[in-house]
C-alpha cells in the first residue's frame, strides 16, 4: 500500500490512539482467519473469558451493543458450545455467561494472536518503555473512565 500525503499520521493523541486501535484490530484479524468467528465473536468469547459469571447486560454495555444484539451474539457462542448461560441465583431474569469447554482452545489461539500482535506493535521498544507505554494508557483510561470531572 502506497501511503499518500493525506494518510500521514495526524500528531494528536486522539488521532493515534485510533488509528492504533484500528491497525491493532486489522493485525488480529488477519491473523484470525482461522477461528471461524467474527470479530465482534471473538471480542465477546474474549470478554466472557477475561470476566467469567458475567451477566449477559454487562457485557451488552462493555461490547456497546443493546442487550438483544448481545443475546443474538450469545445465541451463536451457545449454539457452538463455546460459551454457556448460567442462571443467577440473586436474580432468576439475568444469565451470568461463562467460556464452555469447546471455547477454550480458542482463548489459547486467541490468546497467542494477540501476543504476536502486540509484539508487532511494540517492535523497538525496550522492556521499560513498554512498561511506562502500559502504564501511561492505563492512566488515560483511568482518567476517561472518571465520571465525576
Amino acid at each position: 500500500m502506497v501511503k499518500t500525503s493525506a494518510m500521514r499520521a495526524d500528531p494528536t493523541l486522539a488521532y493515534l490512539l485510533a488509528a492504533s486501535v484500528r491497525l491493532l484490530r486489522a493485525d488480529f484479524r488477519a491473523r484470525s482467519t482461522g477461528l471461524k468467528l467474527t470479530p465482534e465473536l471473538a471480542k465477546l468469547l474474549f470478554y466472557v473469558h477475561r470476566d467469567p459469571g458475567s451477566r449477559q447486560a454487562e457485557l451488552a454495555a462493555r461490547l456497546e451493543v443493546t442487550p438483544v444484539t448481545l443475546g443474538r451474539m450469545l445465541d451463536r457462542l451457545v449454539e457452538r458450545r463455546y460459551v454457556r448461560r448460567v442462571a443467577d441465583p440473586d436474580d432468576r431474569r439475568a444469565f451470568r455467561v461463562h467460556v464452555d469447554r469447546a471455547g477454550e482452545p480458542l482463548i489459547g489461539r486467541m490468546e497467542q494472536m494477540r501476543v504476536q500482535a502486540e509484539k508487532r506493535a511494540t517492535r523497538g521498544l525496550s522492556a521499560g518503555e513498554r512498561t511506562e507505554l502500559l502504564k501511561t494508557l492505563g492512566r488515560i483510561y483511568k482518567n476517561l473512565s472518571d465520571r465525576t470531572s
